[in-house]
């Protein structure tokens, strides 16, 4: 498991991080997610890889010093496959109960793909909800989700695609802070990711995203590198 920092686009502190699996090939080198997510997708073993992500964050938060490392939760990925199961719930919420780590620790991230079916999606988030988990949507602007969806699933943070913040900074125009402004208006905190420079990321704060995440900041690091890199007081 890697860790990749979020950080508060005001202060630029760390505040929070995505939890990201990683694998490695024979000869040790990371193999991209875009090989072998499909390949776990496709075989089934997305949900253990999921399973396994989520029990390495509540490991990790029950051994680490959250507060030294300036983590208020920590973000994981639960894939479309996932939102299937009909016991999701129950098997997450165990996790944390083996760890003994607070559902408010770990915020869920669902794709746009996760909204095709939007029924099944409503019954699992809500189920989910009741064992105390919160949710992001993440890559808003890449898929199939539209406001009136959004809507209708309580998410507390958007994550903008990093195409999508990209398109912005290529053709500068009314529409990205317009989207910021109206989901703000909704009381959604907003995540940009993709940033590569100081340039984005003073724009995007000045439009009032309130979270960034990219390069510029750090790469998602194994969590050894990550704890030894935020371990000590940011100033």
């Amino acid at each position: 498991m890697f860790l990749q920092p979020l950080v508060d686009s005001r202060t630029r502190k760390v505040v929070s991080a995505e939890a990201l699996a990683r694998i490695r090939d024979e000869e040790g080198e990371l193999l991209s997610p875009a090989v072998f997510i499909p390949i776990a997708e496709h075989n089934g073993q997305i949900n253990r890889l999921g399973e396994q992500v989520l029990e390495k964050t509540c490991r990790f938060i029950q051994e680490e010093d959250m507060e030294r490392l300036g983590l208020s939760w920590i973000n994981v990925n639960l894939s479309p496959i996932q939102c299937m199961r009909r016991n999701l719930s129950q098997e997450l919420a165990q996790i944390l109960q083996r760890y003994q780590v607070e559902a408010d620790r770990v915020h869920l991230e669902i794709t746009e793909e996760s909204m095709i079916d939007l029924s099944q999606l409503q019954r699992q988030i809500q189920a989910l909800q009741e064992e105390g988990f919160q949710f992001a949507l993440d890559d808003y602007g890449s898929g199939y989700s539209n406001l009136v969806n959004v809507k209708r699933v309580f998410f507390v943070n958007i994550k903008l695609d990093m195409e999508l913040v990209r398109d912005y900074f290529a053709h500068r125009d009314a529409l990205l802070p317009a989207v910021v402004q109206a989901f703000k208006a909704m009381d959604y905190s907003i995540t940009a990711e993709g940033i590569e420079s100081a340039e984005m990321a003073d724009a995007l704060t000045e439009i009032g995203c309130d979270y960034l995440q990219g390069y510029y900041f750090s790469r998602p690091l194994p969590m050894k590198e990550f704890v030894g890199k935020y371990g000590v007081p940011q100033e």
